[in-house]
């Protein structure tokens, strides 16, 4: 399969459109690359499905944050809203994760040690070991 991506700006995680069999743009009724441009204003790259993958992991790795400190309110917020993932301790922290995707496998992390909290954004299948020393190092 080949994809459209926006050539004018930083990958944002999407494609526009995806090239049919005949090289036509899908869901535009037969357009050619030149008039889905024309049309929508802009300049499209073709891409493999091996460079959409590359593409997507380097977003995906843009995304993941350090742990930076939340109040206790914001903390029993997301730990009440939905049923937490992955709750226990690791390495003296109370940890979860909101099981709600914000993309891909990123979620939401939680801590919380003593009187301190923490949230920070990272892949759901993350070791204890990387969780712990993430936080350790917050």
């Amino acid at each position: 399969m080949q994809y459209l991506i926006n050539s004018g700006e930083p990958f944002k995680g999407y494609v526009q459109s995806v090239l049919t069999k005949d090289g036509t743009v899908a869901y535009t009724d037969g357009q050619t690359i030149p008039e889905y441009e024309a049309e929508r204003g802009i300049k499209v790259e073709v891409i493999s499905e091996d460079q959409l993958n590359a593409l997507l992991e380097k977003h995906h790795d843009s995304l993941i944050t350090k742990p930076k400190r939340i109040t206790k309110a914001r903390y029993w917020d997301m730990l009440e809203c939905l049923p937490p993932c992955r709750w226990g301790t690791v390495g003296g922290f109370e940890v979860f994760h909101v099981s709600e995707r914000l993309t891909h496998n990123l979620v939401s992390w939680f801590a919380n040690q003593g009187d301190k909290y923490w949230e920070f954004t990272d892949r759901d299948n993350l070791s204890a070991a990387d969780i712990a020393n993430k936080l350790k190092a917050a």
